[in-house]
């Protein structure tokens, strides 16, 4: 099947293939395997944590939580989300509200710490902090925000994440966000397939050793090769778009992921990326995803979408208006990125 060709139905064939052939779960069996040998991943996982990605300040060097941090955490999570859902109630409504989009209702964060119990997401390096980016990811950032903060010409002015062609939280890497973490593995002989509820994104992956696509070829989701080492399913993926981006990450990024069934309601899930152009060192994380029944829904965000159609005709008024651009078009989420003038200075400065 050719890679430009692959949709949902290629996930839903994958399972077709597979269920007559699925080894039966056994509860007390931390290492399922499939009638074809390999480890049984399958499954609806759960990746909302509420474990940060970089260690905070308050933990310094402190590795693990103790059962007294991870309650004290996960109560003031609790009672900070009653608090959020009770201002709600009450508030007036606010530009906040207008650029979110959302009420607290829909936001589905996590509620508990990691399974590792681990300060942050972040494994290596050992101060489980990401490595600072490089001034080229830097000015790459700062050119993206250039075009994001000014009126709109075409579609492709806007964000790839306001266009719905990524998913926040889907990657890959996979990494807990506001809300659609979750994600489905089904696998046949010599395939895995990953989808992701986040904007349906999925994943079919060879395991049959097979090569990535050439180096010319670059996808939204990357090339993804996977291949079995005892029991994890370690997954390489490359060639990545430049407007893919993960933390900063640019399109040569080399992201190394491994999934290994701990027990049978739990999946460890680890990554490393490897992209020295945009980060200062290499970095990796460790969490557990948890089985869920819960079903996967369709995300209904591309097709149809009618925001982009008001957007593009808010811009087309504006410029009949005779209204001056402004940094008004910057989705309040990307403005912490760094801005060119700035960088330049800064530059200019280091070498006096």
């Amino acid at each position: 099947m050719a890679i430009s060709t692959i949709t949902r139905g290629s996930v839903a064939a994958l399972a077709l293939a597979a269920a007559p052939v699925l080894a039966s779960e056994d509860a007390g069996s931390a290492s399922m395997k499939t009638s074809w040998g390999v480890p049984d991943l399958q499954g609806t996982w759960d990746f909302r944590t509420m474990t940060p990605m970089n260690r905070p300040e308050r933990f310094k060097d402190k590795e693990f939580l103790t059962d007294e941090e991870i309650a004290e955490l996960e109560e003031g999570r609790r009672q900070g989300n009653e608090n959020a859902l009770a201002r709600e109630a009450s508030d007036e409504p606010s530009q906040g509200d207008v650029d979110v989009g959302y009420d607290f209702i829909f936001i589905d964060i996590g509620t508990k710490v990691t399974g590792t119990r681990r300060t942050s997401l972040i494994v290596d390096p050992p101060n489980g902090r990401m490595p600072g980016h490089t001034m080229f990811a830097r000015m790459r950032m700062a050119e993206n925000r250039a075009v994001w903060e000014k009126r709109p010409i075409t579609a492709r002015d806007r964000p790839p994440a306001t266009r719905c062609l990524v998913g926040f939280n889907s990657g890959p890497p996979m990494s807990s966000g506001a809300y659609n973490n979750m994600m489905r593995v089904v696998q046949s002989p010599g395939y895995v397939a990953i989808l992701n509820e986040m904007v349906n994104d999925h994943r079919v992956i060879p395991t049959d050793g097979s090569e990535h696509v050439p180096d010319h070829v670059r996808l939204w989701k990357g090339d993804s090769r996977g291949r079995w080492e005892g029991d994890t399913l370690v997954v390489e993926t490359r060639n990545f778009r430049p407007e893919t981006n993960f933390s900063g990450s640019g399109p040569n990024m080399i992201l190394t992921e491994r999934f290994t069934r701990i027990d049978p309601d739990a999946l460890r899930y680890e990554y490393t990326v490897d992209d020295l152009e945009s980060f200062e060192g290499k970095w990796s994380t460790v969490q557990d995803m948890r089985r869920t029944d819960d079903d996967i829904y369709e995300y209904a965000c591309h097709e149809g979408n009618r925001a982009m159609h008001l957007m593009l005709a808010g811009a087309r008024k504006e410029e009949r208006d005779g209204r001056p651009d402004s940094e008004g078009w910057l989705p309040s989420w990307y403005r912490g990125l760094p801005k060119k003038e700035e960088l330049l200075k800064e530059s200019s400065e280091g070498e006096e």
